[in-house]
């Protein structure tokens, strides 16, 4: 993918409020909230892309008892039905999952609890800020992700130090465009990771 959008965009199976009816128009998205954490979803005829935590995987259909099921050899699970889902990786498990349909990343970002978000390009990088779960730092057009905890959450966009890198953050209240998609923001973000600059576009929501 050649831009940040697909991180959130960067996303079973009954029809239900949010949900557009059966059958689905691939690709379709869903973002999900989940007990412990939040991932967006990308629906294909035969296969899902789920993304979280700057991390995206895809996986292929499987057949399932009840609901609709992804999932690979390496461990990775992605099980639907109706509005719920159930994530799991080798190392954790979202549970208690509920989605929604949308249409644009920044609609995912909303719907996921997401407070802050901003995104640039030439090369590609992604902010996401959760009051609840943290949220990250997504460099290098998505090979390269900073978690950050709730703490440096609650303080951003203060100076702080990330997976060992210094970052810090200039947000203006000034009209932004996206310089590959031409689409608007009220917000014009400047990140700094290492004193190497990252310009972009950014929101808040309520």
């Amino acid at each position: 993918m050649t831009r940040l959008s697909a991180l959130a965009g960067l996303l079973f199976l009954t029809a239900c409020a949010g949900f557009p009816a059966l059958p689905y128009t691939a690709p379709t998205y869903f973002a999900y909230r989940c007990d412990a954490g939040t991932f967006d979803l990308r629906l294909g005829d035969e296969a899902a892309l789920v993304l979280w935590n700057g991390h995206r995987i895809a996986l292929p259909q499987v057949p399932a008892a009840s609901g609709t099921q992804y999932r690979n050899e390496d461990g990775y699970l992605l099980w639907l039905k109706g509005d719920a889902a159930r994530f799991e990786t080798p190392d954790f498990q979202w549970s208690g999952c509920r989605g929604e349909w949308v249409d644009t990343p920044w609609r995912a970002a909303a719907i996921r609890g997401v407070s802050f978000r901003a995104i640039g390009n030439e090369p590609g990088w992604l902010v996401e800020i959760h009051p609840e779960f943290g949220g990250q730092i997504v460099l290098d057009t998505g090979t390269n992700a900073l978690p950050l905890t709730q703490k440096q959450g609650v303080a951003f966009p203060a100076p702080m130090t990330v997976a060992g890198r210094q970052v810090d953050f200039v947000i203006a209240d000034e009209g932004c465009r996206d310089t590959m998609s031409g689409e608007y923001s009220p917000l014009t973000v400047t990140m700094t990771v290492d004193g190497i600059p990252y310009s972009g576009c950014g929101r808040r929501f309520d």
